[in-house]
């Protein structure tokens, strides 16, 4: 099917780029399927199609996103989470999109500075090194000193980052609503609400207040915890576009190996790092969403430390909830209780064969029954939760994703730290605190008074209401109306039937009728043999019912 996409002609060079990258990577029938072909030459897509033919689908589909630049490799970084709505090997693909690109100049990043803080850089800082310690596609970072004489670590943003991201994205909701409208999916996601939640992810992301304030959060829930630390913001010299941390120097986790990380208890630290990550999820319900090595650090006494807080899980108290009754179910190897928990945590298509994903479940069960819990991965046990989603077509929270993202990352780190670790044997205790915290007195009291109106409005309500269904019933005036949408198709076909029933019979009694009256001279109009016209007339009849009968396909 030829599909159009809405093209904006103010767009025109940023489709041209899309339908060439497209096509150079034996894509051109999706440039030709949303009317890009135009804005490529017509031996392009013939010599693009030869290109790479050892490559995988999914491979190319990462070298697209790749090549698109920064919008789109963040989209297949977020897409990397969504094992609910890729394959496998797709997910393996996306994993691998790194976002490293080289540094800006020195001079943009003066420039940008003095049109944020309202002062030359110089005035600010006693020193800036203009090599900065890391750059990706929203920004880059540089170690300096404020006039205080405080060391910090400066983001920037990388120039035309704003524009960039606007033009994709108008392309994405373009794309998002023709699929909606036409693709092959649309009756299982809503792919514009897809692109919504991803414009949310990323421009929460570029938002350097948005990403101190996160880091404030963290400080303020660790509080005079000794295990872990979090670098404080420098609100004066922070901006949408410019952040300001205190910069704190560390060991990262995948040097501990080497000479700096000598005198640093590995294992300590992968228990303290998986502690903290566990109570910010289960816990306090917002958690550091990108625990990758280059974001971790080990401190001096095994502390750890968290950096580059761009990246961040928020769960309402329902989806906590709900993620806790998963891990118990894990932990208890109850297989209706893991049941109903993918059930809440998702939305279910409206024909899933419940059976068969109880069956599902149930053979996760047997996976893990006969494992000793602590050899048991919640990253992997996580992962074929989502598997079974996937095969099932449940939809579930972005955040339930990043979530299981963040504990596949964590999984690695801390397993490379100290092989021997178990993640959900660490979980266990935040299970037990998860029930004693839900139905102890103040649980009970916090439900009760958050749905007190309710209640009151239900009580209130329902003696009158019962009153009127007992006297609608005493009455004889209750009617129960049942809705099958198959039942109009069905009575179709019956009506049918009956019809055919009909003319077969007619015609069986005109030709026994005209047989009866062959040779006995009776005459109707003009003159003509009524056992003529009879015959006739179940000629018609039989034509007709023949007609029918193969217009319906069905004999």
């Amino acid at each position: 099917m030829q599909l159009h996409l809405r093209k904006r002609y103010k767009h025109f060079s940023r489709y041209r780029e899309i339908a060439n990258v497209l096509v150079r990577h034996g894509f051109g029938y999706l440039a030709q399927q949303f009317g890009l072909a135009e804005f490529t030459g017509p031996r392009r897509e013939h010599a693009g199609s030869r290109e790479q033919p050892s490559l995988s689908p999914a491979e190319r589909v990462r070298l697209v996103l790749e090549e698109l630049g920064p919008t789109f490799i963040k989209l297949g970084q977020v897409l990397s989470t969504r094992a609910d709505l890729l394959a496998p090997e797709y997910i393996r693909e996306l994993e691998k999109l790194q976002d490293r690109v080289p540094p800006f100049p020195f001079a943009q990043v003066r420039e940008r500075i003095q049109m944020e803080l309202g002062q030359p850089l110089e005035e600010i800082f006693t020193s800036f090194d203009p090599v900065p310690l890391a750059a990706a596609s929203i920004g880059q970072v540089h170690r300096a000193t404020l006039a205080g004489g405080q060391e910090v670590a400066v983001k920037v943003e990388r120039p035309g980052t704003e524009k960039t991201l606007s033009t994709d994205i108008e392309i994405l909701y373009d794309v998002a609503r023709l699929v909606d409208r036409h693709g092959p999916w649309r009756e299982f996601y809503r792919w514009e609400e897809m692109v919504e939640e991803f414009e949310r992810t990323v421009r929460e992301e570029i938002d350097f207040v948005r990403e101190g304030r996160h880091a404030d959060t963290f400080r303020h829930q660790f509080a005079g915890d000794p295990t872990v630390y979090f670098p404080a913001v420098h609100w004066d010299y922070t901006t949408s576009k410019v952040l300001t941390l205190e910069y704190v120097e560390g060991v990262k986790l995948n040097a501990l190996a080497e000479p700096a990380g000598q005198g640093i208890d590995r294992r300590l630290v992968a228990r303290r790092l998986t502690d903290a990550l566990l109570k910010q999820i289960l816990l306090h319900g917002f958690f550091h969403g990108d625990p990758h090595p280059g974001n971790l650090a080990a401190l001096s006494g095994d502390r750890v430390l968290f950096m580059d807080f761009g990246i961040v899980g928020r769960l309402d108290e329902n989806l906590q909830e709900q993620i806790g009754n998963l891990v118990l179910g894990l932990v208890r190897r109850s297989t209706p209780q893991v049941l109903r928990a993918v059930e809440s945590l998702g939305v279910l298509p409206p024909h899933v064969d419940r059976e068969m994903l109880h069956r599902d479940i149930d053979a996760l069960r047997e996976k893990y029954y006969e494992v000793p819990l602590g050899e048991i991965s919640l990253a992997e046990s996580m992962s074929d939760v989502m598997t079974v989603a996937f095969r099932h077509r449940i939809r579930v929270p972005a955040q339930f994703t990043l979530l299981v993202k963040t504990l596949v990352t964590l999984d690695g780190v801390a397993v490379q730290l100290d092989p021997g670790l178990s993640i959900i044997e660490l979980a266990r205790p935040f299970g037990r605190r998860l029930l004693a915290r839900r139905f102890s007195p103040e649980g009970l009291q916090r439900l009760i008074v958050e749905h007190l109106e309710d209640y009151h409005h239900l009580f209130t309500h329902l003696p009158r209401r019962l009153d009127r269904v007992l006297d609608q019933a005493g009455r004889g005036e209750i009617r129960i109306k049942t809705v099958n949408p198959e039942m109009s198709r069905i009575a179709g076909r019956l009506n049918a039937m009956v019809n055919r029933l009909v003319l077969g019979i007619l015609l069986g009694s005109l030709i026994v009728g005209s047989s009866l009256l062959v040779g006995r001279g009776y005459t109707v109009f003009w003159g003509l043999p009524l056992a003529e016209a009879g015959f006739t007339a179940g000629g018609f009849t039989a034509l007709a019912l023949i007609i029918s009968i193969l217009r319906s396909r069905r004999f």
